[in-house]
């Protein structure tokens, strides 16, 4: 199947004109090559290194926006998908080009090598014949065989930022665009350690066209020490900023960074994991063969207990920012090996500055460990514990809200605190949400996240401590300071943890739950009625019924005129929505919100592949009427989605498919359609008809804002939680 996949992808790739042998040739170290062997090594392997095989095309900015990119080569994925809407190129927008000569704008521009285009990046912007950026991208392509780079000069400047780029990042444009931005201010520094060649030739573009912006190549296996050295080798600036490849930064977090080290301190940042757990606030040498990282492990919630910076006896991680002297001095006290790198340079310097970590500076690790792998560690033998580290240690965790009972061994050589939660006071719990999401900027567009934030800031109301835990961090190694658990059941399974009262919310994808997952909590309730009754029945357990709500802190009217749009707002889910597709078919105006729409809807049709949670309200409101589906395990098992909630909280009318007890509950804001042929008779006449008047609306917004908020939930398993807890003493 692999051999015939790739055959056809040859096929489409040959049918076009886009292949540019030259450019596919420099990539390979070559002079030339024929059409026909660039095609096989780019569909066969080339392309999961990001090789491109047209200089207008970015394989790794492609394929951000092209589904199954990890499979198939984004430039097949691109022909065979609606051309006019992918973006393939960080530094131009062929999207626009394209729209004004009525075609794609790859093919308009290839055709014409004379033909000028704007090229735009950082706040910057060049016209530049296609011709020009193909030789360029020609002469970048050689380079990124040889792993070299000119060395280039820059004016002096205060402060350099060093923004290391790994390969298959392919949120490296936004990463490169930031620093790059600073360039006026900064001596930017841009270490590519092993990337693919599409992200070395779009980067080696940017720094021929911004002032300020230098580029360095650096071979796989390099450590993070070297890659260091050698950019701190011959810098004019006082203070340096190094910043972790896997992680994205917001400006004032890199701001904060800067300032701190200005001011004569070596600062850290407080990275949480990819399982959104704390990474590290610092570090310290409490015995064992490696330091301490304060508070790993924790949820990432608990670093909102501290200061803006908390002075450390040690850095940790990868990202930080120090006076550039001191760096280099710290850099040629530390070995290539040294697994604890930052560590073991801060250990030098101590008594030279202060040290300190910046629990607001605590963007999460997204991206895998592409660049410096670590190596097979020798045997290590443990550190004496210093008991000044040992001290300060235990304050920081204090500020935090934890109690250290003692210090253990924790395997592999490796000494950890034993914690307890201080408590607040004493009708205070520490709850956990947990949810089906990921961590990071990759969960926060998830319904389930948005769940769990509701009703943690709903539990904290109440006067409780709340962390919400990402689904890989739901069983993280700190569980036993929970006095509460409450696992958000969507798509994913739970184990009840081992500590504390384990409560078991199931608002989706009721079929893939069993019994004996539900019988390992002390309650589960269940987001249907119906399904609650019939599988506590069958189960012999006891499944209280507990809807869904809205998030009366987000979906409350503002009092917004309403338009004539018919929204939808959601993904595709890879496959057909009816409820969207046919509508659409048949003239309706539906304008939709979410992304990979492209293979089902004209583009006329979409609004945009994305809207921010915070303006779901505004949307809602104002629209005529929004559109609603459902999972077929949940329609079929009565369990209803957030969006009626959402929808009718703020005054808006929602227009769904028939799920059990729907239309009562919502007392006719919200009506529903026998099939796709009775949905489009009914989009088809005046919205109004349908729906109460604007004064029943009003009343019936107000009831559900009252009955049906997560402040109304927070209540009902804060009581189950306390019946259990005393039940227990």
């Amino acid at each position: 199947m692999r051999a015939a996949d790739r055959l056809w992808w040859y096929r489409v790739i040959s049918a076009s004109s886009l292949v540019d042998t030259e450019y596919y040739a420099a990539q390979l170290g070559l002079g030339r090559v024929p059409a026909s062997l660039a095609i096989a090594h780019y569909v066969s392997r080339g392309f999961r290194r990001g090789m491109s095989l047209n200089p207008l095309f970015d394989d790794v900015v492609a394929g951000w926006e092209l589904p199954e990119v990890t499979r198939v080569p984004a430039l097949y994925a691109y022909l065979v998908n609606e051309r006019e809407t992918i973006s393939i190129h960080p530094w131009w927008d062929a999207v626009t080009y394209g729209a004004e000569r009525g075609g794609p704008g790859l093919e308009a521009a290839w055709a014409k090598p004379n033909e000028q285009l704007q090229v735009s990046a950082a706040g910057h912007e060049w016209t530049l014949t296609v011709a020009e950026v193909r030789r360029r991208a020609i002469s970048a392509a050689r380079q990124w065989r040889r792993v070299t780079r000119t060395r280039q000069t820059a004016p002096p400047r205060d402060t350099a930022l060093v923004r290391i780029v790994q390969a298959h990042d392919r949120r490296y444009v936004r990463k490169l665009v930031q620093v790059a931005r600073r360039a006026d201010e900064c001596d930017v520094l841009v270490p590519l350690v092993d990337v693919d060649a599409s992200q070395w030739v779009s980067t080696a573009l940017l720094a021929d066209l911004v002032p300020g912006v230098r580029v360095s190549g650096h071979r796989r296996g390099t450590s993070w020490r070297s890659v260091l050295a050698a950019a701190v080798r011959g810098l004019s600036a006082s203070t340096v900023v190094v910043l972790d490849p896997r992680a994205e930064f917001d400006d004032s977090q890199l701001d904060a960074l800067i300032s701190q080290a200005s001011a004569g301190a070596a600062v850290c940042a407080a990275h949480r994991a990819a399982d959104g757990t704390i990474d590290a606030v610092g570090a310290a040498d409490v015995g064992g063969a490696r330091p301490y990282a304060l508070l790993s492990g924790l949820p990432g919630d608990d670093l909102t207990g501290l200061p803006e910076s908390v002075d450390v006896p040690l850095l940790s991680g990868r990202t930080f920012a120090m006076p550039s002297a001191v760096l280099r001095r710290a850099l040629d006290d530390v070995d290539d090996a040294e697994p604890d790198a930052l560590s073991a340079m801060s250990r030098t310097v101590r008594d030279e500055l202060p040290l300190r970590a910046l629990p607001r500076v605590s963007p999460v690790l997204d991206e895998p460990a592409f660049a410096f792998a670590p190596k097979r560690a020798a045997h290590r033998s443990a550190r004496r514990a210093d008991e000044r580290d040992r001290s300060r240690a235990e304050d920081v965790l204090e500020e935090a809200g934890f109690r250290v009972e003692r210090w253990a061994e924790a395997g592999q050589g490796h000494v950890e605190p034993v914690l307890s939660w201080i408590r607040p006071h004493p009708g205070a719990r520490r709850w956990a949400v947990k949810m089906c999401a990921p961590a990071g900027k990759q969960g926060a567009v998830w319904g389930d996240a948005h769940f769990a934030r509701g009703l943690a800031n709903a539990l904290r109301r109440l006067g409780h401590t709340v962390v919400v835990d990402a689904y890989d961090a739901r069983a993280r190694s700190t569980t036993s300071v929970d006095d509460v658990s409450v696992a958000i059941r969507g798509p994913y399974a739970f184990e009840a943890t081992s500590t504390g009262v384990n409560l078991e919310w199931i608002i989706s994808h009721p079929d893939s739950l069993t019994r004996e997952e539900a019988a390992g909590f002390d309650r589960v309730f269940a987001a249907s009625r119906g399904w609650a009754e019939r599988a506590g029945r069958r189960w012999g357990l006891e499944i209280e019924t507990l809807l869904p709500c809205t998030d009366t802190d987000v979906f409350h009217p503002r009092g917004l005129p309403r338009d004539e749009d018919i929204v939808f707002v959601g993904k595709t889910r890879g496959a057909v929505r009816p409820s969207v597709v046919e509508p659409v078919k048949a003239g309706i105006p539906v304008r939709v919100y979410g992304p990979d729409w492209a293979h089902f809807v004209p583009a006329s049709s979409i609004a945009a592949k994305s809207i921010a949670h915070e303006r779901l309200a505004e949307r809602y409101e104002t629209a005529s009427i929004v559109l609603n589906d459902q999972w077929p395990d949940m329609q079929r098992e009565g369990f209803m989605t957030l969006r009626p909630f959402d929808v009718v909280a703020v005054e808006g009318r929602l227009v769904s498919e028939p799920v059990e007890g729907l239309e009562d509950l919502f007392e006719g804001a919200v009506v529903t359609y026998r099939d796709t042929e009775h949905l489009v008779e009914m989009l088809s006449g005046p919205a109004d008809d349908l729906f109460p008047d604007a004064d029943r609306l009003r009343r019936i917004a107000a009831r559900v804002r009252e009955e049906h908020s997560f402040d109304a939930r927070a209540v009902v398993l804060d009581r189950v939680a306390r019946e259990i807890a005393a039940r227990g003493r």
